[in-house]
């Protein structure tokens, strides 16, 4: 493929080479936010997360979108058509980059209040910042803490205490 060549790689996969000027990772991952959000709602689909992982000239952009119905496959194609054409346009990835849209999956992590909801009254594994971990149901939480139902009883973990909170998946 020569400069400028797109090729679709699998149902949620894409490639480009592109130029931009956002080389700040956190900078790039902030305009993306901004610029996949209204095709991600567009379909009736809530944007969870937008992950870039690999080098700057060669990058994945994992868009983690969330339903509340589900998502199945062919909403993770459609999405990821759509937002391939507003990439060919916006050019907002520098080098090369391949496009995933997926759901983010059952033990994905916690990280906001929308999370939390979802979670209310499930079992979490919460593990801390210092190395430790809990176990509990989801009782409640506010912009500072979290509270579980422990074997032993209430806690409450401060939340910039918590280095990743998931589902607890019971079988």
């Amino acid at each position: 493929m020569g400069p400028g060549a797109r090729a679709f790689f699998g149902v949620c996969g894409y490639l480009s080479d592109t130029v931009s000027t956002l080389d700040d990772r956190s900078g790039l991952k902030s305009a993306l936010v901004t610029l996949v959000s209204p095709v991600v709602e567009d379909h009736d689909a809530e944007l969870v997360d937008v992950e870039l992982r690999g080098s700057p000239n060669n990058q994945t952009v994992r868009i983690l979108v969330h339903r509340d119905s589900g998502i199945m496959l062919n909403d993770c194609e459609a999405i990821s058509r759509e937002l391939g054409d507003l990439f060919d346009v916006e050019d907002p990835v520098p080098g090369r980059y391949r496009l995933e849209v997926t759901s983010p999956g059952l033990d994905r992590p916690l990280t906001t209040d929308r999370d939390l909801e979802r979670a209310h009254s499930k079992r979490l594994k919460v593990v801390l910042s210092s190395g430790g971990t809990r176990f509990g149901k989801l009782t409640g939480w506010n912009a500072e803490n979290i509270a579980i139902e422990t074997d032993t009883g209430p806690e409450e973990i401060a939340r910039d205490h918590i280095a990743r909170a998931t589902v607890e998946v019971e079988l």
